[in-house]
């Protein structure tokens, strides 16, 4: 039988979701975990896909994977114990045999977690440039032989709960980096270093690739899959590693700034002044 299965991980501990020997990937760890509950014995026969790949440090909320496990049931009920605790299923669904989530997923969205306070409606405005049908080379490590045209449904930025802005942005598909790309133009315009029209321009001359924002902000949110799922049980562990690494991250961050000797908000413009200097002379 073949299973969709609604993923989530924490991408900072991994090299990537595809599988790469000798590296740390979600899908590499996914099938040990599996051959560990006896529901497959080897990669190949877990026949393991995903929706869209993520790189080195990209984190995923709801990522969707197939797999075929040999006995449904008691992966099901067992997965979730024997992965690590920065990997988690949440839901599953019983599919056909045709059935790749790379085809059946509709939209896709992404969210990006900005670092400092920005000028929010500022970036709201460049955002919404993007919206529409765009050649999106300029944002993008473009792959020989891909169509940089790209259709963005939406795109947004909004003050997250702890007030620091948040990208969300939506399509059918994106290019290699593009969303990391349109993160870091964001990043230029928030910080009063571009204005929003900077946005327009890139978009219909791309003469410069806009250097990527950090990977570590980027998380797969959800992709549009016409499946009715049924939960899957949690591991308590996941809350607890993921609130220790969000604990240690606020400790570190806190105590990183103290040692800076400047200003944080100063160190973080002069970094987008280095990344971005050729939009603020234009």
């Amino acid at each position: 039988m073949k299973l969709a299965v609604v993923l989530g991980y924490a991408g900072y501990g991994f090299s990537g979701s595809q599988f790469q020997p000798d590296k740390r990937t979600v899908e590499g760890e996914f099938i040990k975990a599996g051959i560990s509950c006896g529901a497959w014995t080897d990669a190949k026969s877990a026949s393991f896909r995903t929706a869209g790949r993520t790189d080195k440090g990209v984190s995923a909320r709801r990522q969707i994977i197939s797999v075929t496990p040999e006995n449904p049931k008691k992966f099901i009920e067992s997965i979730n114990f024997h992965l690590p605790p920065d990997i988690w299923c949440v839901e599953y669904a019983e599919v056909t045999d045709d059935f790749y989530p790379r085809y059946a997923a509709g939209i896709r969205t992404y969210r990006y977690y900005f670092p400092c306070p920005m000028n929010i409606a500022a970036m709201q405005k460049a955002a919404e440039y993007f919206v529409g049908v765009h050649d999106f080379s300029g944002f993008s490590k473009m792959e020989k032989g891909r169509d940089p045209m790209r259709t963005v449904t939406k795109a947004a930025v909004f003050a997250g709960e702890s007030g620091l802005p948040v990208f969300e942005v939506s399509a059918k598909s994106f290019l290699w980096n593009m969303v990391r790309g349109m993160a870091g133009i964001l990043e230029a315009v928030g910080l009063g270093l571009t204005p929003p029209e900077t946005v327009k321009e890139q978009l219909t001359s791309h003469i410069w690739r806009v250097h990527p924002a950090p990977a570590a902000g980027l998380i797969f949110w959800d992709a549009e899959v016409p499946l009715s799922f049924s939960p899957m049980r949690q591991r308590t562990a996941v809350q607890r590693e993921l609130a220790a690494k969000a604990k240690a991250a606020r400790t570190d961050a806190a105590a990183a700034e103290a040692l800076l000797g400047c200003g944080m908000d100063e160190f973080l413009r002069e970094d987008a002044e280095r990344n971005y200097g050729s939009f603020i002379r234009r």
